[in-house]
This record gives C-alpha cells, sequence and structure tokens, in this order.
C-alpha cells in the first residue's frame, strides 16, 4: 500500500471514531485529525478539490473550538463559511458540488452549537448529504466511511438523547 492509502484507512477510522465524543471539544478535535488525515489522503492522490474541501472543514472546526471561552469569536467563525460558496463555484462540478457545499455549510453551522445534542442532530444531516455526494460520484472508500461516521454518530446521539451511556452496561 502507498502512502495515501494509509492516510485514508486512518481518516476513516478518525471518521468513525470522533463522533463518539461526548465533549464538543473532543469531538471538534476528532474532526480536525480526521480533515487533516483525508487531506494528506487526497493531496497526496492530487484530488485537490477533495483536498481544499478536507483543509476548509479542517480550518472551520479548528475555529470553532474557541467558540466556547470567548464568544466574541463567533463572528470570525462565521466570515469562514464564506469559503464555502467559493470553493463550490471553484470546484464546479453539478450536483456533486452543490452537495458537497450544503453539507459544508450544515457542517459549519452544526459546529457553532455549544449544545452537543444540537451538534450532532446536524452534524447527521451533515453526513447524509456526503451519502449523496459520493453516491454521485461513485467513491465507495467515501460511501464506507459516510456508513461508518453515520453508524457511530446515529449511536451516539441516541445515547445522547436517551440520557444513558450506552458504553456502560
Amino acid at each position: 500500500m502507498d502512502l495515501a492509502t494509509y492516510f485514508g484507512i486512518a481518516g476513516m477510522l478518525a471518521n468513525a471514531i470522533w463522533p463518539l465524543a461526548t465533549r464538543r471539544h473532543y469531538l471538534l478535535l476528532g474532526q480536525v485529525l480526521a480533515c487533516g488525515l483525508m487531506f494528506s489522503h487526497f493531496f497526496l492522490l492530487n484530488a485537490k478539490t477533495g483536498a481544499l474541501v478536507m483543509l476548509i472543514a479542517g480550518m472551520q472546526a479548528t475555529l470553532a473550538l474557541p467558540l466556547e471561552k470567548h464568544p466574541r469569536f463567533k463572528s470570525i467563525y462565521l466570515y469562514s463559511i464564506l469559503l464555502t460558496p467559493l470553493l463550490c463555484w471553484y470546484t464546479w462540478g453539478g450536483w456533486p458540488s452543490v452537495l458537497s457545499s450544503c453539507a459544508l455549510m450544515i457542517y459549519c453551522f452544526a459546529n457553532l452549537h455549544m449544545d452537543i445534542v444540537i451538534m450532532k442532530r446536524y452534524l447527521v444531516l451533515c453526513i447524509l448529504l456526503w451519502f449523496a455526494h459520493n453516491l454521485l460520484v461513485e467513491s465507495i472508500p467515501g460511501l464506507i466511511s459516510n456508513a461508518l461516521a453515520l453508524s457511530t454518530l446515529l449511536f451516539s446521539y441516541l445515547s445522547s438523547i436517551s440520557g444513558k451511556n450506552l458504553f456502560k452496561k
């Protein structure tokens, strides 16, 4: 296997793990890690659009980290949303671009929330849009990554809304 494949596998695993975080800070750090790994994967494959999307998503997750302690940082974070339509225009590819941009906007909106249950609710919609995107571009690895992330996110979300820790007996 080449280096790009290793980064892709590590990114898929990170995407399956970050949704299990029970604190917003750790969930965002997991997103940053997953985006960094997937950015490296796409960059090494010379897949510029995928690399740019992961770079922006990772940057947005990083910018969302200080929002809990520094609410005034919100305006800077909101400006990062403007990168999404620019990316869509720059990398236009039809419906996959629309789905990707919608997913990225919802991702950004989800990470704006301090309540992890609300955050996860929006992230479910985001992953469903990424799933639709990956169906259109016929990316089997992307679909697998989305299915893993969606499974663990739904598990974690249901655990959060039930008030029970489903990891304990």
